[in-house]
C-alpha cells in the first residue's frame, strides 16, 4: 500500500520503465499515445478536482453540522467529525497533489527529503486513521443496537475519544518509521524519487503486508461481521417492536435510523477501497507498452474510487440519516437568520427643549462611519 502511493504519480509521470521491467529503450511517447493512458490522465485532470471539490465542500459542512451545540456531545457525531478531518487530509495531501503533478509536473514528494517523509507519513496516517474509525462508530453501533439498555454508558463521549485517541497512538507508532525509512534515492536516470525504503529492504517486504492487512483486511473482516450482527438484530427485532411502549420504540427506532446510515457508510468504504489493494493479486505484470497504459488505467480508477469514498460521506449522512437532516435543516436555517438579522441599535431620547425625539446608533460600527463621526 505505501509503495502505491509513493509510485502512482511517478507512473503517470514516466519513471514506468524501471517499476515493470519494460525494455529500457521504449520510449515514453509511445505510453503518452497510447488510448488507456490518455484516458486515465483525463480521468485524474477533469474527476479528480470535481472530487476534491465535493469533497472539500461535504467534509466542512458534515464537520461544522456534527460540532454544533445540540449533538456534538454524541460519541457518533464525534468520530464522525473526527472522520471528515481525516478525510480532507487524504484529499488534499494525497489527491489534491496527484492533480498538480499530472498539471505542472511539480511533486511535491520529490522536492526535498522533508516533503518526502511528512506526505508519506500524512497520507498513510489519515487513511489508516479513517478506515479505523468507521471500524469504531460501527462496533458502537452494534453495541447500541444489541444492547440499547446499556447503550448510554457503553457508548458515551468520553469513551469515544479515548479510541480515537488509541486509534491515532496506534498508527502514529505504526507509520513512525517513514521518518527514518523514507528518503531521496537518485535513479539511474538521474532522476530523484521519493521511496519510504531502499530495494532488498526488509521493510520492502513486510511492511507491505502489514499495510495490507491493518487497511484493507482486517478492517473489512470486522465491518462484514459486525454489521451482518447489526442487520441480524434489526431483523429480529421487528416482531418485538409493537410489544414495547412509546419511549422504547422511539429509542430502538433512532438506533435503527442511525445504524442503517452507518451501514451505508461502511459498505461504501469496503466498495470503494478494496479495488486498490486487491487488484495486484489478479494483475499479470506488463510486458508492453499497450499492457503498462492498461494498469496505469485500472490503477488510475482504483485510486480515484480510493479519493471517491473520503469525498462522499456528507452525502451519505444526507440521504440515510434523519438526524443529520434535521440538524442540517436547523444549521442552514440559523444561519439564514443570522444574515437576516438587523444590527442591534442603541435608542435614546433627544436632549434638546421638548422635542421628544427617539435617535439611534448602531452598537457595532464599520470603521467608515467611525471616521465620519470623528470628521
Amino acid at each position: 500500500m505505501e509503495e502505491d502511493f509513493e509510485n502512482f504519480t511517478v507512473y503517470l509521470g514516466g519513471n514506468w520503465t524501471k517499476d515493470f521491467n519494460i525494455t529500457e529503450d521504449a520510449p515514453y511517447s509511445d505510453l503518452q499515445s497510447e488510448p488507456f493512458y490518455v484516458l486515465a490522465i483525463n480521468l485524474i485532470k477533469y474527476c479528480l478536482p470535481i472530487i476534491i471539490f465535493v469533497g472539500t465542500f461535504g467534509n466542512v459542512m458534515s464537520f461544522l453540522i456534527m460540532v454544533q451545540r445540540e449533538i456534538r456531545q454524541t460519541s457518533t457525531f464525534f468520530y464522525l467529525a473526527t472522520l471528515a478531518v481525516a478525510d480532507t487530509v487524504v484529499l488534499y495531501i494525497s489527491a489534491f497533489k496527484t492533480w498538480i503533478m499530472v498539471l505542472t509536473g511539480f511533486e511535491l514528494l520529490h522536492q526535498s527529503t522533508a516533503a518526502c517523509k511528512i506526505s508519506i507519513f500524512l497520507t498513510q496516517f489519515c487513511v489508516h486513521f479513517s478506515a479505523w474509525l468507521i471500524v469504531a462508530v460501527t462496533v458502537e453501533r452494534f453495541l447500541a443496537v444489541w444492547f440499547p439498555l446499556r447503550a448510554t454508558t457503553m457508548c458515551n463521549l468520553a469513551r469515544a475519544k479515548f479510541v480515537t485517541v488509541m486509534i491515532a497512538m496506534i498508527f502514529i507508532l505504526i507509520n513512525s518509521h517513514i521518518f527514518w525509512t523514507a528518503k531521496l534515492h537518485t535513479l539511474r536516470n538521474g532522476q530523484v524519487k521519493c521511496m519510504s525504503y531502499a530495494y532488498e529492504n526488509i521493510v520492502c517486504k513486510v511492511f507491505p503486508w502489514i499495510y495490507l492487512v491493518l487497511y484493507s483486511f482486517l478492517p473489512v473482516l470486522v465491518l462484514l461481521l459486525f454489521n451482518t450482527l447489526i442487520i441480524v438484530n434489526l431483523a429480529k427485532s421487528k416482531p418485538l417492536f409493537q410489544a414495547m411502549t412509546k419511549n422504547d420504540q422511539q429509542t430502538r427506532y433512532d438506533h435503527q435510523k442511525l445504524a442503517v446510515c452507518l451501514l451505508v457508510i461502511s459498505f461504501t468504504w469496503i466498495a470503494t477501497t478494496m479495488p486498490r489493494p486487491l487488484y495486484p493479486f489478479f494483475m499479470e505484470k506488463p510486458r508492453t507498452v499497450s499492457e503498462q497504459a492498461e494498469t496505469v488505467f485500472i490503477r488510475t480508477l482504483c485510486f480515484l474510487l480510493m479519493y471517491v469514498n473520503h469525498a462522499v460521506n456528507f452525502f451519505i449522512y444526507g440521504l440515510t440519516g434523519q438526524r443529520f437532516r434535521m440538524e442540517l435543516r436547523r444549521f442552514l436555517c440559523r444561519v439564514h437568520l443570522r444574515k437576516q438579522q438587523p444590527k442591534p441599535r442603541l435608542t435614546f431620547k433627544s436632549s434638546g427643549s421638548g422635542s421628544g425625539q427617539e435617535s439611534s446608533l448602531p452598537l457595532v460600527s464599520t470603521p467608515q462611519t467611525e471616521m465620519a463621526t470623528f470628521a
